[in-house]
């Protein structure tokens, strides 16, 4: 058993290191759409950039091992902490090749997910539920050539690969534009980090595997009193020296 679970983490080590900045961008950016894969969203912190008006904050998710739906969340800023609890339910079902996940909470909708997902590329329609309202997007991801191309609802980007370094790409032709940002991608063992750096803030986020298999030190969460000092971060959530490598919406 103890060679099994060391041979997992070796591999799923392997495979993450193996990826470039883009490539692990497209492996995890279905998230978005709560699209099930290999990894999850740990956590999340952010920090505006100088002369931003907006406050730093975080997000912690917790989970059951193996489930990609949370079991709650955690959220704070300098003025106070949320805690959100869930009891999600789901029911998948596959007709003509489209997977359709509906997901409840409580026994109430909560969101839903049609898709097809293909070696480089996956097309979906994601549909969710605000005070009462259900808002429904189309959206794509299609890899090429170390580039990803999206579209989220009419919504086109394109991000592509550093032509020096794998672990950057870049989403947006001109640094100039208030919606150019950079993304910096790191791993640690079986962890995931992007870094994001655009015109209004710095965002690192922290992603883990579904079948976790070890304990990782950014899985603590951080008082809120010490979120002005949120500004960079090392794999394991502290704050690191000289650091100036950070998107993902969710």
């Amino acid at each position: 058993m103890i060679k099994k679970t060391l041979f997992f983490l070796a591999a799923l080590s392997i495979y993450a290191n193996a990826l470039n900045c883009v490539e692990a961008y497209f492996k995890t950016i279905i998230l978005e759409a709560d699209i099930p894969g290999d990894y999850v969203l740990d956590s999340l912190y952010r920090t505006p950039k100088e002369g931003m008006e907006s406050e730093p904050w975080f997000k912690k998710q917790y989970y059951t091992p193996g489930n990609y739906l949370p079991d709650s969340i955690v959220m704070a800023n300098e003025n106070k902490t949320v805690k959100k609890v869930f009891n999600f339910t789901q029911e998948t079902t596959t007709e003509d090749g489209l997977k359709k996940i509906v997901v409840k909470n409580n026994g109430e909708f909560y969101s839903s997910v049609k898709y097809f997902a293909g070696t480089d590329s996956i097309s979906f329609e994601y549909t969710s539920v605000d005070e009462g309202e259900n808002f429904t997007t189309h959206g794509s991801f299609v890899l090429r050539n170390d580039t990803l191309f999206t579209d989220d609802s009419g919504y086109k980007s394109v991000l592509y690969l550093d032509s020096n370094n794998n672990n950057v790409c870049y989403d947006g032709t001109d640094p100039e534009d208030e919606n150019f940002k950079k993304i910096t991608y790191e791993t640690k063992g079986d962890t995931i980090h992007f870094i994001t750096d655009s015109h209004y803030s710095v965002t690192d986020l922290f992603l883990v595997p579904v079948n976790p298999q070890t304990t990782i030190g950014i899985r603590k969460i951080r008082s809120a009193a010490n979120i002005k000092k949120f500004k960079y971060f090392d794999l394991l959530g502290r704050p690191a020296i000289s650091k100036h490598s950070v998107q993902v919406r969710k």
